[in-house]
């Protein structure tokens, strides 16, 4: 139940605070004097899109916000799911600043719009004006009709698996495009897999390849190099070895003289042994180059062909060829894995398929007997309304596939006279038909759905005198299991009401105000009068108002 809502520079109004009490409240004022302000005030406390042209010219901000008893609604699960503290007594809040960011409360706690909507959803039902058009949407008419069939909870249930076999079909049809992916490429795959495999990467050392072409390649040149040494060492008359023994005969001579001498003829006779073994190393190092012009070109050929795989696959090292090989050795046996999640994926569509399909037979079967109360109740508020012989008929086809409704088809076919053939009802129906029936639906809806607070704009829209009668009788009732708020052009329908607001403008200054209060007694009586028959009150007109508030 709505407590109390308060207004800050929102549109034409400065400051507002009213307290809303339960039943049935009558909104009224001339065109233009802001009824439409209150409307869109709810609208934001219901998660609407906001508009920094909202507010009021010269403030830094605007602030909406109400006050909600959410006694027996049982939303102590959605506080919690929401992380948020339920209380009885719950205070919703918008803001919105110069620049339009808008912010969102809920007892004092800052939360995501979505999360404002949604509850607001659960506390509020606006009917404007422009609602009329969702006569003709599927969407309002499954709700309608699912109101009537009490299939809320089965209809729960199906739309979680129906989320799951969404999840499940997009995600067979990712796998199936990643197989088809795969399969194409099979070939270049299995050609670069056997080309790497070809090369015997594991065999082969890539800088011991080099650097044997690269003897072979010089093997004259380093073979002349060696013998060259090799003579300088110890190959002719005047040697390094050569002149080093003569160096030694004479160190001999002088020896036994002082131990220096010694230690420098022992040095010099482990350098004359070290030089002859680097020289009869070279030699034997110089005896084993030969040319193979044969096995140059064998390893000239392999190299050739490493350098060209490693250029193909952009990597510098026979190392990283060698991560491609197994990584394609892997993608060359992915598919076996593949195949079975497709498998797996599959068997859980048919799974989710079948209690799709149990689920759905149940909404059929509860939407089969919701249809024909929808339309055996319409049909008696339409009697009240004084369209005696209009009839609403809730048509239903099975169709082949699922979505988040189920698997029907549905239409809502309209026929105002006696005698006149079911067409669609938003094809057919005039602009005073369609509020009453959307008024019926309401009605009706109201004795299956709890609606803790509707709020109605024009609902009267197109209908008048005697008709508007019948329609604040229909509210009065309404209003004994709701809080209803209406806004209404007609007296008729004011009288009714347990509580009347009144909207009203005025110039200030320079600047121009909308404010609403209650008014009861007297000036109420003056409202409906002035309604009744203009701002002159005759006799007659009070008279009348007074009758309807009798």
């Amino acid at each position: 139940m709505l407590k109390s809502i308060y207004i800050q520079n929102y549109a034409l109004i400065d400051e507002l605070s009213i307290d809303v009490s339960s039943g049935f409240t009558a909104i009224t004022g001339e065109t233009g004097s802001g009824k439409s302000i209150l409307l869109g005030a709810f609208g934001l406390l219901l998660g609407e899109r906001a508009d920094a042209k909202s507010i009021r010219h010269g403030d830094a901000k605007c602030v909406v916000e109400a006050t909600f008893d959410l006694t027996g609604l049982e939303l102590n699960t959605f506080f919690e799911e929401h992380d948020l503290d339920y209380e009885t007594h719950a205070v919703v809040r918008r803001e919105i600043a110069v620049g339009g960011k808008s912010r969102a409360f809920i007892n004092d706690t800052p939360v995501q719009l979505h999360v404002l909507k949604l509850l607001g959803g659960r506390l509020v039902d606006i009917h404007s004006q422009h609602e009329n058009s969702l006569l003709g949407e599927r969407s309002f008419q499954f709700e309608v009709l699912d109101a009537f069939s009490g299939n809320g909870a089965v209809l729960k249930s199906y739309r979680v698996v129906f989320a799951k076999w969404n999840e499940r079909r997009a995600e067979l049809t990712g796998l199936k495009a990643q197989l088809a992916q795969w399969q194409q490429e099979q070939d270049y795959v299995q050609f670069q897999l056997q080309e790497l495999e070809k090369a015997r990467l594991a065999e082969l050392n890539q800088e011991e390849l080099e650097s044997e072409l690269n003897t072979l390649q010089h093997a004259d040149h380093i073979r002349q190099a060696l013998h060259g040494a090799g003579e300088i060492l110890d190959g002719a008359e005047n040697s390094v070895l050569a002149q080093l023994a003569a160096a030694k005969s004479i160190l001999t001579k002088v020896s036994n003289h002082h131990v220096a001498l010694t230690d420098y003829h022992n040095r010099l006779e482990s350098s004359i042994i070290e030089l002859r073994e680097l020289a009869r190393d070279i030699e034997s190092f110089a005896a084993g180059i030969q040319s193979d012009e044969r096995k140059a070109e064998q390893i000239g050929d392999r190299l050739s062909m490493l350098y060209q795989l490693q250029k193909k696959h952009r990597v510098q090292t026979s190392v990283e060829l060698l991560e491609i090989l197994k990584q394609l050795q892997s993608r060359a046996t992915s598919s076996e894995e593949l195949d079975e999640r497709i498998k797996q994926c599959e068997l859980e569509i048919a799974e989710l398929t079948n209690e799709l399909i149990d689920l759905s037979m149940k909404l059929d079967k509860a939407r089969a007997k919701g249809t024909k109360m929808a339309e055996q109740e319409m049909r008696g508020y339409f009697i009240q309304l004084s369209m005696e012989h209009a009839e609403v008929q809730l048509h239903l086809e099975r169709k082949d596939e699922f979505d988040s409704w189920g698997r029907n088809q549905i239409a809502f076919l309209f026929k105002a006279n006696k005698g006149g053939q079911f067409q669609p009802i938003q094809k057919v129906a005039s602009g005073g038909e369609i509020s009453r029936v959307m008024l019926a639906i309401k009605a009706s809806i109201s004795k299956h759905k709890r609606l803790p607070v509707l709020i109605l704009d024009e609902i009267d829209q197109g209908v008048s005198g005697e008709v508007g009668l019948k329609i604040g009788a229909i509210l009065k009732e309404m209003s004994s299991s709701m809080q209803l708020v209406t806004i209404t052009h007609l007296p008729q329908i004011a009288g009714k009401a347990d509580h009347h607001w009144k909207v009203a403008k005025e110039v200030k200054g320079e600047q121009t105000f909308t404010s609403v209060e209650e008014i009861r007694d007297e000036l109420r009586v003056n409202e409906l009068a002035e309604m009744l028959g203009g701002k002159k009150l005759s006799p007659a007109a009070l008279a009348n108002a007074k009758e309807l508030l009798s």
